[in-house]
């Protein structure tokens, strides 16, 4: 989409050609579907005429210090995933790479952090709508912190997008971050990750000292037959493929989804 090739309503029908039965829009970069409103209308005709659903609308946010001027650009956020026909909303509470400086400004930032995801699970609350966090960056990841978030917060309507491989970033096993998670999540990602000590340039550092890079899904050090095993014992949470690699990626999507299926399947 961002070289042009493809809108989302090509999107969309290469997702009805493919493997897949569902799709997941990401708007981290801007307002483009709040301002483009018939964007999103023939966006949402075509999803369900050709029985592709918008399972989960995910965006970009700060609620660092629950700011009313972002609860409100969260709450036109969500307006669009209601138009879409989403009925999962996925918001960040921090920009991806910030870390608090001591555990005294963890303890602030969080408490201002529930009461920004309280207001905005009500508004979602009011269109029939589940609000979620993401396990991701380096604030708000790991299980321990993202599940006191999930009861501190106390909306039956706040849950977990829960991203399998995110955990490493922080250190955690993606074992430890599945099980601990799963009972809380609205929805499940799959990724893979090359996992290496030392890296050149591209890599990402995680605070284990540890180096990912994202790559095809069944490509990488990822234990994915072991995560699988465990979310299929949740066949009532949606499970969707996420790709970040340096493939191409119409090809690593379709290699990733062909080999998430065989070991779903039990055949590989």
């Amino acid at each position: 989409m961002s070289s042009g090739e493809m809108d989302l309503i090509g999107v969309l029908d290469w997702v009805a050609a493919s493997s897949a039965g569902h799709i997941e829009v990401a708007a981290m970069d801007g307002e483009y579907y709040v301002e483009n409103e018939g964007v999103v209308r023939d966006a949402a005709k075509h999803a369900e005429q050709i029985g592709v659903p918008i399972l989960n609308y995910l965006v970009s946010g700060d609620l660092r210090t629950a700011d009313g001027g972002e609860i409100d650009r969260l709450r036109r956020q969500l307006d669009v995933a209601h138009r879409l026909g989403a009925r999962i909303f996925r918001h960040d509470v921090s920009p991806w790479a910030w870390r608090e400086k001591d555990q005294g400004e963890f303890e602030s930032t969080f408490e201002k952090v529930v009461e920004g995801c309280r207001a905005v699970a009500d508004h979602a609350a009011d269109l029939g709508i589940v609000s979620t966090v993401e396990n991701h960056g380096f604030f708000m990841n790991g299980s321990e912190r993202v599940s006191r978030l999930v009861h501190a917060v106390g909306r039956p309507n706040f849950r977990v997008t829960l991203d399998l491989g995110n955990g490493l970033c922080v250190g955690e096993v993606p074992g430890k971050t599945a099980a601990t998670l799963i009972d809380v999540s609205a929805s499940i990602g799959v990724k893979d990750f090359h996992i290496r000590r030392s890296a050149g340039e591209g890599w990402l550092k995680t605070l284990a000292g540890d180096y990912l890079l994202g790559t095809v899904s069944g490509h990488g050090d990822v234990d994915l037959p072991g995560l699988l095993a465990l979310v299929a014992t949740r066949p009532d949470i949606p499970v969707s493929l996420e790709f970040e690699g340096m493939e191409a990626p119409l090809p690593a999507i379709e290699r990733s989804l062909a080999n998430i299926l065989r070991l779903t399947e039990g055949v590989a």
